[in-house]
């Protein structure tokens, strides 16, 4: 029995001794134990490379301006482990992670024994958050992917809807090497007789998702990006028109790849609506657009000294990232860059984008298990105009000490690390 939120967060950081094991075994007979507490949500399931969580806060916040009562499930988490999992945006309590983690331990211990095998940390907070939202009687839950799909943790839902952001390339010495493989471990989440909206491009990722579909016997529906118009963005928000609605959209997050973002929660959105015979209001999609802020992403944390947070992980989160970040310079402002990552990434090319928008790129580190040490990124680059600090919050002090008023200090990396700078600079800043 777990007393403390500590003792709780300690039995869940013990399983990470056991690894990642790529099957549903564990939490499908987990999940039998405890009656399928799945199978009594309504669920939505998001997956891709990039923009997962984006695209679950829209979606999240469309659903809410519409009157609904919805649950998340986002991993990692940006700031505290709790919001993983929240309803309406109120994270869960210690008090109920203690709860359920009591109500789970047994279940989990006896399906370890069972299956032969030991669930991950990961697969038990899934759990836990399946009795959560069947008891707090929610009209949605928005399943966030964590790694792949097809044998992540969420993919024992049976969801009424199914959104796929993109396929790039992330985590390759577990799903894959090429875009193929990758695309293939991502439509794994696709099921019979559901419908699958996705906005990725790429022919060969598409020509994968639509025989994996038919395979199945799923929906494929490859969003028409053709019908955004008139994309503009300023310091906090970016603007668009898409199709024919009278009245452009106003967001507060910034790029070009989170109009993407949008119109798959839209088509996401209206889809639920149809489902309930309830049409389309311009003025709830409007009014949650505007309040959908996801922190971590482009975000800006201060405008004197001008401090960008940006959770960019991967090589396509990068270049994305960059394009934005060239619109910056286009406007005169000159860029320092503060870098970290999680050792299995190949961070070589993710370092020559940065160096290509900085006039300066510094390379650090930060407290987790995974985490890269700066020297070591250090040594693979060609050190023109990069230096390293293995202390985060000394790297942030240094910029932030001598930033003159057109320069912009941007500080990305691994969403890990990310979470660490933002609690830093609520601070600091």
């Amino acid at each position: 029995m777990f007393k403390t939120i500590d003792q709780f967060h300690s039995w869940l950081e013990n399983q990470r001794k056991f690894g990642m094991k790529l099957n549903l075994n564990r939490i499908k007979y987990a999940c039998k134990l405890l009656n399928n507490p799945q199978d009594k949500l309504k669920t939505i399931h998001i997956g891709g490379t990039n923009g997962k969580g984006s695209t679950l806060n829209y979606l999240r916040h469309l659903l809410e301006s519409t009157g609904f009562k919805v649950g998340t499930f986002i991993s990692p988490y940006i700031e505290v482990f709790n919001e993983r999992i929240a309803i309406n945006g109120v994270y869960i309590s210690d008090d109920d992670l203690i709860k359920y983690g009591n109500e789970i331990c047994d279940v989990v211990e006896r399906a370890n024994q069972e299956t032969d095998d030991f669930m991950t940390e990961y697969e038990i907070i899934t759990l836990l958050s399946f009795l959560y939202f069947k008891d707090h009687n929610v009209d949605y839950v928005i399943y966030e992917v964590g790694l792949g799909g097809r044998y992540d943790g969420t993919n024992v839902i049976e969801p009424i809807v199914i959104g796929i952001t993109n396929v790039g390339y992330d985590h390759m010495n577990v799903l894959g090497n090429t875009l193929g493989e990758i695309a293939y471990e991502k439509i794994g989440i696709a099921k019979k007789g559901k419908t699958v909206y996705t906005t990725a491009k790429d022919d060969e990722v598409m020509n994968v998702f639509s025989d994996y579909s038919v395979q199945v016997g799923a929906t494929l529906v490859k969003l028409n990006l053709d019908c955004i118009h008139n994309i503009q963005f300023n310091e906090d928000h970016t603007q668009f028109k898409y199709k024919d609605f009278e009245q452009g959209f106003t967001i507060p997050m910034l790029g070009e790849h989170q109009v993407y973002n949008v119109v798959l929660a839209l088509n996401l959105y209206e889809f639920l609506l149809k489902e309930r015979n309830m049409s389309l209001s311009p003025e709830y999609i409007y009014s949650g657009l505007k309040k959908a802020k996801w922190h971590g992403r482009l975000d800006v944390i201060s405008k004197k000294p001008f401090i960008m947070v940006d959770g960019s992980h991967n090589i396509n989160g990068i270049e994305t990232l960059c394009a934005v970040m060239n619109q910056y310079i286009k406007r005169g402002y000159k860029i320092t860059c503060i870098f970290a990552a999680l050792k299995d990434k190949d961070t070589s090319k993710m370092i020559i984008k940065l160096q290509e928008i900085t006039k300066q790129l510094v390379l650090t580190s930060f407290s987790f298990y995974r985490a890269a040490d700066a020297y070591d990124l250090y040594n693979q680059t060609n050190k023109k105009h990069i230096t390293y600090e293995e202390d985060f919050k000394q790297a942030i002090d240094g910029v932030v000490n001598t930033q003159g008023d057109n320069e912009l200090l941007l500080i990305t990396g691994s969403l890990y690390f990310t979470a660490q700078v933002l609690h830093y600079l609520k601070r600091t800043v």
